[in-house]
């Protein structure tokens, strides 16, 4: 090994290692989702499906008002203050965030009729829309402390937190579905975890802030992340509109089976949150040392590769998961999940190459770029959605993060010029593609399939040597950990 590779290496292993730690209790959590998806689509109907995946649009739109990009602003903004300054920006942060989402929730329970009736239709009680903003304001008193680990390289504490959130949502999901609550239940098992994550973090505000108000402290807070805002709302467009348009076209049974399929394709999106709390700690610490361009764009195609890596295997066992973890009115949703996919490593791709952008601190590109991504997915959806229903709108949805990862990488080049390996990345994306080909030639029978696909999986490294996809250097190490792995 080179010695230009050790300090490479010595940053992959800690972005790895944080990574790790920090989607542990993401991993968790989704493993028992996936392990109760048989009992959840047997105690839910399709039709509720439908509800929930248009209460997670409500609930995702109203996360982005009621931060209104405090997070980001405040997470980058941290950066460039130092001592004590640094205190009391965090208690800036959090008693504005405080005020501001306490008008935004009592807004939303005055307007909780009208709301229900435009988004689920008035046999829905308006209740529900209450309850989720419920679940979106108490974490707003989450995100400092939570922005604090990161920024003080303590996964292990934030996982730790996330993962008894976790546990404890689903614990009471569960209880409340077995007492037949439907769709109430899952919405006040998410209140209940969220109530007690966000009192289990008080003591890291209290500790780590001083609740002091300061506007110039403020002032380029807001200026970093209100301009997120409206980019977040695009990004939640392409996430999540799809299933109100669907809506209008389809049965609410197929709008159902589109949320579970999306839920399931969305598995990279876990990598995506696995990785993006260590990654703008990594990319800010790194910007201000020598050839930090060269040592991103190497650190990037590792990451795409894990990115890639993941998506493939979704995509591939799609099929394979539907039917081992759903009920059998379900299954007809299998299709959908490997284009789902697509689209969401398509996100990746986004997260990786835009980075140029938070560098500079040029936070008004961000909507410039989710605005024609959103206008991308809002025409593909109404143009395919009628022909092809469910598969039109997993369609949509991959030609926005097309959009969006192409704006995104050629504006971050203008501003912070990044070498990326774009060839290697290319034959890494295009090995994927041949990997699931073959996968497509596996036969009906699930546990035959399994076995014919699992071998295909295994046969993708092998294809990304002959593809030439590894550098010499790293042909070297694979050797030198063969060699040791021998003795």
């Amino acid at each position: 090994m080179t010695a230009e590779a050790t300090p490479l290496v010595a940053h992959l292993r800690r972005l790895a290692s944080h990574a790790a730690v920090y989607g542990a209790a993401d991993v968790f959590g989704s493993a028992v989702n996936l392990l109760l998806l048989p009992w959840y689509t047997d105690w839910l109907a399709p039709v509720e499906y439908r509800d929930l995946g248009i209460l997670a649009l409500v609930t995702a739109v109203m996360k982005i008002l009621f931060r209104l990009g405090l997070d980001a602003g405040f997470f980058r903004v941290h950066y460039d203050v130092e001592g004590r300054e640094q205190r009391r920006l965090g208690g800036t942060v959090a008693l504005f965030a405080a005020a501001a989402s306490t008008a935004l929730f009592v807004a939303v329970v005055l307007l909780a009729g009208p709301l229900t009736r435009a988004l689920l239709g008035s046999d829905r009680p308006s209740h529900w829309v209450v309850l989720a903003a419920a679940d979106v304001y108490l974490a707003t008193f989450a995100f400092v402390p939570l922005s604090l680990l990161r920024i003080q390289g303590r996964p292990g504490r934030f996982s730790l937190y996330s993962g008894a959130r976790h546990g404890l949502t689903t614990g009471v999901k569960v209880f409340l579905l077995l007492q037949g609550f439907g769709v109430p239940g899952v919405l006040w098992s998410d209140v209940a975890g969220t109530g007690v994550f966000a009192l289990a973090l008080v003591p890291v505000l209290v500790r780590h802030t001083d609740l002091a108000f300061s506007r110039p402290l403020l002032r380029p807070v807001l200026s970093f992340g209100l301009p997120k805002v409206p980019h977040g709302l695009m990004v939640q467009v392409q996430n999540l509109a799809d299933r109100k348009i669907l809506d209008l076209f389809v049965a609410p049974a197929e709008v159902g089976l589109y949320h579970v399929a999306y839920m399931l394709g969305a598995g990279v999106k876990f990598a995506l949150s696995a990785f993006e709390p260590a990654w703008g700690p990594f990319v800010y610490s790194q910007v201000r040392k020598p050839g930090a361009p060269q040592v991103l764009a190497r650190v990037v195609t590792y990451a795409w590769a894990g990115f890639v890596a993941v998506g493939l295997a979704i995509a591939v066992l799609s099929r394979e998961i539907i039917v081992f973890f759903t009920q059998p009115p379900y299954h007809a949703a299998a299709p959908v999940v490997p284009v789902v996919t697509l689209a969401y490593v398509l996100h990746g791709l986004f997260l990786l190459t835009s980075i140029g952008i938070g560098i500079e601190r040029k936070a008004r590109y961000y909507p410039l770029v989710t605005a024609a991504a959103a206008a991308a997915n809002l025409a593909a959806n109404f143009a395919l959605i009628p022909p092809l229903g469910m598969m039109g709108a997993a369609w949509a949805t991959v030609i926005s993060y097309a959009v969006m990862a192409g704006l995104g990488l050629r504006l971050s080049h203008g501003l912070y010029p990044i070498p990326f390996e774009r060839g290697r990345m290319l034959r890494l994306f295009l090995a994927a593609l041949a990997i699931y080909a073959v996968s497509l030639l596996a036969p009906a029978a699930p546990w035959p399939a399994l076995g014919f696909k699992l071998a295909d999986l295994a046969t993708f490294p092998v294809l990304l040597y002959l593809s030439g996809f590894l550098g010499q250097g790293e042909q070297e190490r694979l050797l030198l950990w063969a060699r040791r792995l021998r003795t």
